[in-house]
């Protein structure tokens, strides 16, 4: 198994690292794989489909660009991959190994980097930065009422934006500053992942792509419902 940060140290550590690098127009791309993206990869063998508990189907060729992302991966200093190391006491991992689905090399920081800096109100830092920098929000509709200043939404699907992200791409590629830096925040579930991976081979040098998950999910009406968001509510300016 490849070594995880996943410790409170180490998620603080890793936040603190994307703030300062931001405030520093310093670009860098963060994708984070949980359970979904995991099953979505050892379902392509077994030929299920199925869909993760936000609804986010296990297509076939999500399946194939979510193992191509963890078998040959992005390996750039400014390129971070996150990891739920739940997933290790669930057997997904051994699955994945037993597949031959899996990359020892990848050095995985917290995937729930953002939820645990919700928790305790250092997600502030962050939305702080969206407001004054350069910044495009790539989400469904629900969450366009986010009071964040974003200098340009585009509207993902609600579910399975892979199928929609040859014109996603394209809408980001034409809303990216010319001369600064954008920071491009995407909540599209598990499709995030092979979108970040690809506008990074394009832009990654100049630009910053996060996968962020679900942190706003807790601040707008959502039939997105997870566990910390009653620890999220009420601790950011939102």
């Amino acid at each position: 198994m490849s070594h995880v940060h996943d410790n409170n140290d180490s998620s603080v550590k890793f936040f603190q690292h994307i703030v300062d690098s931001l405030k520093a127009d310093k670009p860098l791309s963060i994708v984070r794989y949980g359970d979904g993206e995991l099953v979505c990869m050892m379902n392509l063998k077994k030929g299920l489909g199925g869909h993760n508990a936000d609804g986010d189907a296990y297509l076939p060729d999500l399946g194939e660009a979510l193992k191509e992302s963890i078998m040959h991966p992005i390996k750039e200093e400014n390129f971070h991959h996150g990891f739920g190391a739940h997933c290790v006491e669930a057997g997904f991992v051994r699955e994945l190994e037993r597949q031959r689905i899996w990359n020892f090399t990848i050095d995985f920081q917290d995937a729930f980097v953002f939820i645990h800096a919700g928790i305790d109100g250092r997600l502030q830092k962050l939305i702080d930065l969206l407001n004054e920098k350069h910044s495009i929000f790539v989400a469904p509709k629900y969450l366009h009422d986010i009071n964040i200043s974003f200098n340009k939404i585009i509207e993902a699907p609600r579910t399975s934006a892979f199928r929609d992200s040859a014109r996603l791409e394209k809408e980001i590629d034409e809303a990216l500053h010319e001369s600064e830096m954008s920071i491009v925040i995407l909540p599209v579930g598990m499709s995030a992942i092979p979108i970040i991976h690809s506008l990074y081979k394009k832009h990654g040098k100049k630009h910053t792509f996060i996968d962020f998950g679900s942190p706003f999910d807790a601040y707008v009406e959502s039939d997105v419902h997870r566990s910390h968001f009653d620890k999220i509510e009420n601790k950011l300016d939102l």
